[in-house]
């Protein structure tokens, strides 16, 4: 049976996921006693914000064409599915659940890494599924994604030192 999604329920997916983001920065920021981690931590979470403002104005914008619908849809939407069942892809109950697993802060990186990526990964495939209007706003969201994905990588890389 085919999994439908729209676009609007992408974004509202993607909502979710960046406010599960922000929850698990904001968690582990304010449990760690790394002050680097601390700053990091909150500066990720002020992106995840400004990314759930942007994901809610497209919402606001979408109308979706019949000629707009990727014609391969079933298997995105499948691809999606196996995305949002992954453990990165936060719900507030995962994103709390990790920030208190989190015993080390290169342990916390590493998490927020696979977050950022599997995010970042959700984000190349919902590019094609919205109305072209609204593609630049997610490509830069993508832009911003790879660079947390790097600053996630040079801070991971210095605490292993």
């Amino acid at each position: 049976m085919p999994i439908d999604y729209s676009a609007t329920e992408i974004m509202e997916m993607a909502v979710q996921t960046e406010k599960g983001g922000k929850l698990f920065y904001e968690t582990v920021a304010e449990q760690t006693k790394d002050d680097n981690l601390k700053g990091l931590f909150s500066y990720l979470a002020g992106e995840e914000n400004k990314h759930i403002r942007v994901f809610e104005d497209i919402a606001k914008t979408i109308k979706v064409a019949a000629d707009e619908t990727p014609a391969d849809w079933e298997e995105v939407a499948l691809y999606l599915k196996a995305v949002t069942d992954s453990r990165y892809f936060l719900g507030p109950d995962k994103a709390l659940s990790l920030a208190k697993d989190a015993r080390s802060t290169s342990q916390a990186v590493k998490l927020a890494l696979a977050f950022e990526k599997e995010t970042l990964v959700f984000y190349l495939e919902a590019t094609d599924m919205v109305p072209a209007l609204n593609r630049p706003a997610i490509e830069r969201l993508v832009r911003e994604e790879r660079a947390h994905v790097r600053k996630l990588t040079g801070f991971l890389q210095t605490c292993q030192k």
